[in-house]
């Protein structure tokens, strides 16, 4: 993941800030947070967070502090996959970790664009700050809800929708009043400035510079993070139980969302959590289940009949750090979303993120214009359970519904099977791409050998757009696999790197990348006394593409009997292939001369080639067609 340079940053790979991080966390514990790990030897493996996979290939050196994936060429240190799995900028990622592990950053080291890092610890005490501000604003919601005249119709709200006081009192759900400042001054009492409020997503700013609140005449709704601190709010509308909107100075809030959220921050992004996550990955220790609806009411229904292996999005459409963090924690996802084409829609969108992720998604169908909450207040949770074991595969479900288009014509089948094209392309085990087959063929009258070639076509050309780090490794030449041994010596045994240099063979290396890679490795080993350290090397190769090669050879085991015997053959194999090719330049140099009639160049070349030909000849045994 690339983070030489970002924006305004300029990064240096091996900033005392970087080596900080990097030697305070243990790489095999982050990623062992989202990838489930088992010990294989001196490492671990598991499956690639990073592309869908059946068979393990990703590995963790927790000796050298490095990842590296040998089916799609993902590679690093710890900092580089916290970016690449969160999308996190370099400076992100280095204080999300700080912050996650409580790492002190120091006052004098690292300097973006040199400013004092002092702009960490700064950025620090403003999310303790943000914190400090969100808890505030809770306790002021669940006040207002509890023990105000004005909360009365939250209150009501909540008796209507069947919501026990015990949960409302656990949950410490609030309400916002019916005003534009109610919170603003709250706040204002408390210390705390508009401009923190607002950094916090509870106030915005008008056009004329007044600050107001964000939530007005709402349910309120805290959403923890995985922590347990509060970092956000929902808001669900009460306009429709008071019949006026804020203040009585607008018109009634038909034109205002029913749910509102609070913005990205600081500390909250609605894409990397869900709500009541930290209560469902309770939940499902013994049942790895888990059911996901889209509202907050939705998810409290459950929790009112005591089922509580269940989380809700935050009003977006579902994402990718989403389905991984349900992956984590579950074998199967249930989406139990509105029965109307909004909720239908939305499941179909998410099938490719858990195809992708090879989590188990399947759906339960409520009757026509219900929700969750409808279904569970008028049938209750046995008649859930009932749907709960009827439920259906969502990608049979979206094959069934595509199916159904079908108009009988020839042209009619090329478009349903287009239509179905990114659901087979996501399928990435052989049972589930099996069962779907079948039902394509039978639905379209169709030889599975015919859908299954389409589907292999498919996969071929999707399969050309892997990562460039795995093109470099997979895609050296035969003829580079001589400068791989050597790469691959001098990674495994520093020792011979000055070997190598004393050879001086590098500038007889085909691949620019392996030689550059070898270079950074000569620069890294300065003394017979320095102690070698990888993390080095990585931190000053100039790529990212680099970076991820790297960690490709240095997890490759070999163990050589006598390393620096193979070394010297390789050494010499690498000096007679650059021979035969100055010959053979030489050579055909020869010829153009010859043909031209330029005898003096006819002379010199032929001086070049007698040198060439009196050097030492090859050992006897080295390959001659390296």
């Amino acid at each position: 993941m690339a983070y030489q340079h970002r924006g305004n940053y300029h990064i240096v790979g091996n900033s005392d800030l970087a080596a900080l991080v990097k030697q305070s966390v243990d790489i095999t514990e982050v990623i062992g947070q989202v990838v489930p790990l088992r010990r294989s030897g001196s490492r671990y493996l598991g499956l690639c967070p990073f592309h869908a996979e059946k068979t393990p290939s990703f590995h963790v050196d927790s000796e050298n502090q490095f990842y590296h994936c040998f089916g799609c060429g993902a590679g690093g240190d710890v900092l580089s996959f916290v970016m690449k799995q969160q999308n996190l900028s370099f400076i992100e990622a280095v204080k999300y970790l700080a912050d996650r592990y409580h790492i002190v950053l120091p006052q004098s080291s690292y300097t973006p664009n040199g400013k004092s890092s002092a702009l960490f610890e700064n950025a620090k005490k403003e999310r303790l700050r943000l914190y400090e501000t969100l808890a505030i604003a809770g306790d002021y919601f669940y006040q207002q809800l509890h023990h105000s005249e004005a909360g009365s119709v939250a209150r009501a709200y909540l008796d209507k929708r069947g919501l026990p006081p015990s949960l409302v009192e656990a949950e410490r759900l609030g309400y916002a009043l019916d005003r534009w400042d109610g919170l603003a001054e709250h706040l204002e009492r408390s210390g705390i400035p508009p401009e923190l409020g607002t950094k916090a997503g509870l106030l915005a700013r008008s056009n004329k510079g007044r600050y107001y609140d964000r939530f007005r005449n709402r349910l309120i709704f805290p959403i923890l993070d995985d922590r347990g601190r509060l970092a956000a709010f929902g808001g669900r509308s009460l306009a429709e139980q008071t019949g006026s909107s804020a203040g009585g100075s607008r018109q009634p809030a038909a034109n205002e969302p029913k749910y509102l959220n609070s913005p990205e921050t600081p500390v909250y992004h609605k894409g990397r959590m869900l709500y009541q996550l930290a209560r469902a990955r309770q939940a499902c220790a013994q049942v790895r289940q888990v059911i996901m609806v889209e509202g907050y009411m939705d998810l409290l229904a459950f929790h009112a009949k005591g089922f509580y292996r269940v989380v809700a999005t935050l009003g977006t459409a579902l994402t990718l750090q989403q389905v991984r963090l349900l992956r984590r924690m579950c074998d199967e996802v249930v989406l139990a979303y509105d029965a109307d084409d909004a909720g239908e829609m939305a499941m179909l969108r998410a099938l490719p993120l858990f195809l992708q992720e090879q989590l188990a998604i399947s759906c339960v169908r409520f009757p026509e214009g219900m929700d969750p909450d409808d279904f569970l207040r008028k049938d209750g949770m046995d008649a859930l359970e009932t749907l709960l074991r009827a439920r259906e595969d969502l990608g049979v479900y979206a094959i069934r519904k595509k199916l159904a288009l079908w108009d009988g014509s020839l042209g009619g089948k090329s478009k349903v099977l287009s239509e179905l094209k990114p659901i087979l392309e996501g399928v990435g085990q052989e049972i589930l791409r099996a069962e779907y087959l079948r039902l394509i063929s039978e639905g379209l009258s169709l030889p599975q050998t015919a859908v299954a070639k389409q589907l292999l076509s498919d996969r071929k050309r999707a399969a050309r757009g892997a990562s460039s780090a795995a093109k470099t490794a997979s895609c050296l030449s035969q003829t580079q696999s001589l400068e791989e041994s050597i790469l691959r010596a001098m990674i495994k045994y520093p020792a011979l790197t000055e070997e190598v240099k004393a050879s001086g063979v590098l500038d007889n290396f085909h691949s620019r990348q392996l030689r550059t890679i070898a270079e950074t490795l000569l620069e890294a080993v300065r003394a017979p006394y320095d102690q070698f350290n990888m993390n080095h090397v990585y931190d000053i190769l100039p790529q990212d593409e680099l970076k991820e090669l790297f960690t490709h050879f240095l997890m490759q085991s070999m163990d050589l009997i006598e390393a620096q015997v193979q070394m010297k053959d390789w050494l010499q194999a690498l000096g007679e292939r650059a021979t035969r090719k100055t010959r053979a330049q030489l050579r055909e140099a020869l010829q153009q001369a010859e043909l031209q009639g330029n005898t003096a160049q006819v002379r010199q070349l032929l001086t070049q080639i007698q040198h060439l030909c009196s050097a030492k000849k090859p050992a006897k045994g080295s390959t001659d067609n390296v």
